[in-house]
C-alpha cells in the first residue's frame, strides 16, 4: 500500500470557501474522474493503469491548486476483496481515500478489468470476466424476484 502523494504537499484548507466554489470543486473532481474512467476504459490492463494513475496524480495537483486535500492510497488487492465477486488468484489494484473502508474508490484488475465505486456499489466501465460483483448480483436476483412476483400476480389476476 502508497500514497500517491504525500499530505504535507497539501495546502491547508482557507476557512473562507464559499459553498458555491465547494460545489464547483465537486463538480469538477467529479468530472475528471469520470473522464479517466471513460479514456482508461478503452485501454488494455497496463495502460489502463497507467491512465487511472496518472489521472489521480492530476486530480491531487489541481487540489492542491484550490487548496483541497485530496488522498490517494494505491494497494494491491486480489479480485476476491471488497466484493468483487472475482478469484483469489486474480490481483488488482485499488484506489482509495486513506479510510480503508473509503466508499470511493476505482479498481483495475491485473487482466484489465476497470470499476467504480461512490458510494456501497460497483459501477462496471469493463469487465474481461475476472471479477463478479456482489452487488451486481444481489441486484439482478432482486430484479428476478420482482418480475417473478410481478408475473405471479398478473396470472393471479386473470
Amino acid at each position: 500500500m502508497k500514497l500517491l502523494a504525500s499530505r504535507s504537499q497539501q495546502t491547508p484548507e482557507p476557512n473562507t470557501f464559499t459553498q458555491q466554489q465547494r460545489t464547483q470543486t465537486k463538480q469538477a473532481l467529479r468530472q475528471q474522474i469520470q473522464e479517466a474512467l471513460q479514456t482508461a476504459q478503452n485501454l488494455p490492463a497496463d495502460a489502463c493503469l497507467c491512465k487511472i494513475k496518472d489521472r489521480l496524480l492530476a486530480i491531487q495537483k489541481y487540489c492542491e491548486t484550490v487548496h483541497k486535500t485530496f488522498i490517494v492510497v494505491e494497494e494491491t488487492i486480489t479480485c476476491d476483496q471488497y466484493d468483487l465477486g472475482g478469484d483469489h488468484g486474480d490481483a488488482a489494484t485499488l484506489f482509495r481515500g486513506p479510510s480503508e473502508d473509503a466508499s470511493v474508490a476505482i479498481c483495475v484488475t491485473q487482466r484489465g478489468s476497470l470499476l467504480y465505486r461512490n458510494g456501497c456499489s460497483w459501477q462496471i466501465y469493463k469487465n474481461v470476466g475476472d471479477i463478479h460483483p456482489v452487488e451486481s448480483l444481489a441486484g439482478a436476483k432482486k430484479l428476478l424476484a420482482i418480475a417473478i412476483a410481478a408475473r405471479h400476480e398478473s396470472i393471479a389476476n386473470r
